[in-house]
């Protein structure tokens, strides 16, 4: 039995979450329905999971120029938004919101179905459990421990490819733009406590949207920003440092949110 709840959705956030991606993305919400519930089953199961996939058509771009490289690309891949919380019997959890950039993939052969995924493919045990998947995990886990809830979700839902290569292509402005709204609008429906971005881009987005919302900035917890992890950490950026810092930042922040709620409430 898993200690874990993933994406158990209140009512109105799923719904309000499916009105929101059917705008870029022509899905039924018995369809997306669907798809988490494979993930739920599955996601204490040792080994591969379901290979989850929908037709490149679910999507189409306002800008012709961007369709077209749409069409050609080698890989697209999509990450649903996902949620994770302990289940420990405590319904009314504060949310948490981590924020990255877009849904990378990876593979030398053209696919043309849509790899649909999660953020940092937790929904799958094996990734949580081993490899670069873990190290993320073991930062969100702090969070989860806390008694929070995590809400995990990127800017853009989707990645596309060169058409020769697993290099990404810059979306255009107006899918970019609608990607934007669609945050804000999940954003908003979610409440959080607060939002932890990921990577600069991530961060940027959060300020250009001008929420009322506390937003604590990290880099990307890949071995890619280890560079920056250096600078701010004052130490060799190795796993067990970043999980220590990320422990006493995320802690000391937490707290003085909490005590701004408690003070400004009462």
């Amino acid at each position: 039995m898993s200690q874990y709840l993933f994406s158990q959705f209140r009512v109105n956030e799923f719904e309000t979450l499916h009105r929101e991606l059917s705008k870029v993305f022509d899905i039924q919400q018995a369809e997306l329905q669907s798809i988490y519930e494979i993930m739920r089953t599955e996601f204490e199961i040792d080994g591969s999971a379901s290979k989850n996939v929908l037709p490149r058509s679910i999507f189409r771009s306002d800008n012709p120029n961007f369709q077209k490289r749409y069409d050609e690309a080698l890989l697209v891949g999509v990450d649903l938004p996902s949620i994770l919380e302990k289940d420990n019997g405590i319904l009314e959890k504060k949310t948490i919101v981590i924020l990255a950039q877009d849904p990378l993939r990876k593979g030398s052969k053209r696919i043309e179905e849509i790899g649909v995924g999660t953020p940092y493919s937790l929904h799958e045990k094996r990734c949580r459990e081993k490899g670069i998947s873990s190290n993320y995990f073991d930062l969100i886990k702090v969070l989860l421990d806390e008694g929070y809830r995590v809400y995990l979700t990127d800017i853009y839902k989707i990645w596309v490819s060169q058409p020769d290569k697993d290099r990404c292509i810059s979306l255009s402005k107006q899918d970019e733009n609608h990607f934007i709204q669609i945050l804000k609008a999940e954003l908003e429906i979610l409440a959080p406590l607060t939002i932890i971005t990921w990577g600069q881009k991530a961060s940027d987005a959060v300020e250009s949207l001008n929420l009322d919302v506390r937003h604590l900035k990290f880099p990307h917890p890949s071995n890619a920003a280890n560079g920056t992890w250096l600078k701010i950490i004052g130490k060799s950026p190795t796993q067990e440092n970043k999980i220590e810092f990320w422990r006493q930042k995320v802690s000391d922040y937490l707290a003085s949110v909490n005590l701004n709620r408690h003070d400004s409430s009462g």
